[in-house]
């Protein structure tokens, strides 16, 4: 489907022999409108290159099942509720950005269903694509950070601010909803809000990611949101990432690490 509006920029494909990081800015990207109407997606980052527009919008921040896409990262706007697309054989990381949050109708073994309120600053939800889970708005809409790995490993951490991480993964970045500088000891960029920084080679050296204000300056203390009691109370649903209840905290970054399958 063709985007809607916006830039044109096209999604980024990691390519071999470089590692420079590869910095996008999401809202240069072009959104492509779901077939449902129900909200928008703006691909970042495929990989192998060579799938690179093979991906088709569905609901909700989906790509056809089809695509040979090993890893997907990309950033959607939720404007109305509805299922999830179903992916067999992806598993997938979603985080909210911002907006009143949602809560994810998870189908469980049983036959029943297990609600998680996702709130922004939550931490991110892991679980397998083939759930399709429905999707409530709290609010009106969101704006969701997607991870999505058909082969390989990853996952999809909060950044602990001015604190050094090390990727153990083949393939390593960074997404992030606010201004702030990223450094590995031997580059240092200073890094807009909403944009996805990658590794496509890793990196061997701690990096870490400091947020900044208007003017440039870090700010480590940042103010905590709401507790999620009185929602949990008006819903009766339970706030939790991969089965594990938990508070809300000021995470506004988060790393992204892929390493991929190997064939003999």
């Amino acid at each position: 489907m063709s985007p809607t509006a916006g830039h044109t920029h096209q999604p980024r494909t990691a390519k071999p022999h470089s590692n420079a990081p590869i910095v996008l800015q999401a809202d240069n990207v072009a959104p492509q409108a779901w077939r449902n109407g129900g909200g928008q997606t703006r691909e970042l980052l495929v990989w192998p290159a060579a799938s690179a527009g093979a991906a088709n919008a569905n609901p909700a921040g989906g790509a056809s099942s089809a695509a040979p896409w090993q890893l997907r990262i990309s950033r959607a706007d939720i404007d109305a509720s509805g299922p999830f697309s179903a992916f067999p054989g992806v598993q997938r990381w979603f985080v909210v950005l911002s907006g009143k949050g949602v809560v994810l109708h998870m189908p469980t073994p049983d036959g029943h269903t297990l609600d998680h309120v996702l709130l922004p600053g939550h931490t991110p939800l892991h679980f397998d694509g083939a759930l399709a889970p429905g999707c409530t708005l709290v609010d009106g809409s969101t704006q969701d950070l997607n991870l999505m790995v058909r082969a390989g490993t990853a996952c999809m951490l909060p950044v602990e601010p001015a604190r050094a991480w090390r990727a153990d993964f083949a393939q390593c970045g960074l997404y992030t909803a606010c201004n702030g500088i990223w450094s590995d000891g031997q580059q240092t960029l200073a890094l807009e809000a909403h944009t996805l920084l990658w590794l496509e080679q890793g990196n061997q050296s701690p990096m870490c990611f400091t947020p900044t204000d208007s003017a440039g300056t870090a700010v480590l203390a940042v103010p905590s949101i709401a507790s999620t009691n009185t929602l949990e109370a008006a819903t009766g649903t339970t706030s939790a990432a991969c089965g594990s209840t938990h508070k809300a905290t000021p995470n506004s970054a988060w790393w992204l690490d892929f390493t991929p399958e190997t064939t003999a």
